[in-house]
């Protein structure tokens, strides 16, 4: 008995089961009477547990960043107490269209581990969802069962901004500049227009609207 592990009238019991108590356990019987010789009989039993499957969470599952920023996408992992056995922790990070990218190995801080992916000067077709998928498979033992989790990123382009210059007191110029921002995209040709509660605004009454392009 000792290590989680208790033997009772020919019972052996696992409580709570760990990766470490994967293995390959052997029963024997052995059977004496005064009127009949010794007999004994072995059984082998191999135990293969799967890894409790692993907590994945994406620190911020949803961003919205101009075109041609930099992103930081954070992915942090959470295995279960009952992994007492070495095991390697590993991550890919799968962008649109199934491109492969590099983020950081993991850093391991006890059961928890954390991965980044930064994306320099964001494009239109770095637009989309990332899929976080960290494989967690044995380091030296054929008796734990390797697994797998995954967290989605999705990343949305800030194409419109909008500044402002000027007083912004009655009788004073004020002006307002709507940006349509495609970098990295030159197939797609912005058109910007302004409307209020009454529909596409054009120049008159103190107004005036340029460019568009």
């Amino acid at each position: 008995n000792g290590n989680g592990i208790t033997v009772s009238n020919g019972v052996l019991t696992f409580n709570p089961l760990r990766t470490s108590h994967g293995g390959q356990y052997t029963c024997q019987s052995v059977v004496t009477s005064l009127n009949i010789s010794t007999a004994s009989a072995i059984t082998n039993v191999i135990v293969q547990i799967p890894t409790p499957a692993v907590s994945i969470i994406a620190a911020i599952p949803s961003q919205v960043v101009p075109i041609g920023s930099n992103v930081t996408l954070t992915c942090n992992i959470t295995l279960d107490p009952s992994v007492d056995s070495a095991v390697m922790v590993n991550t890919t990070w799968i962008g649109p269209g199934g491109r492969i990218y590099n983020g950081t190995a993991p850093n391991k801080n006890g059961f928890s581990y954390q991965s980044i992916l930064t994306l320099v000067s964001l494009k239109t077709t770095d637009v989309g969802a990332y899929n976080c998928s960290v494989p967690v498979t044995p380091a030296n033992s054929l008796y734990i069962i390797s697994t797998t989790g995954s967290a989605i990123i999705q990343v949305l382009a800030q194409l419109v901004t909008i500044t402002a210059t000027g007083s912004l007191s009655a009788g004073q110029t004020y002006t307002l500049r709507c940006v349509g921002s495609l970098v990295g995209n030159t197939s797609i040709t912005p058109v910007v227009s302004w409307n209020n509660s009454n529909g596409v605004i054009t120049n008159g009454n103190g107004i005036t609207v340029s460019g568009g392009n």
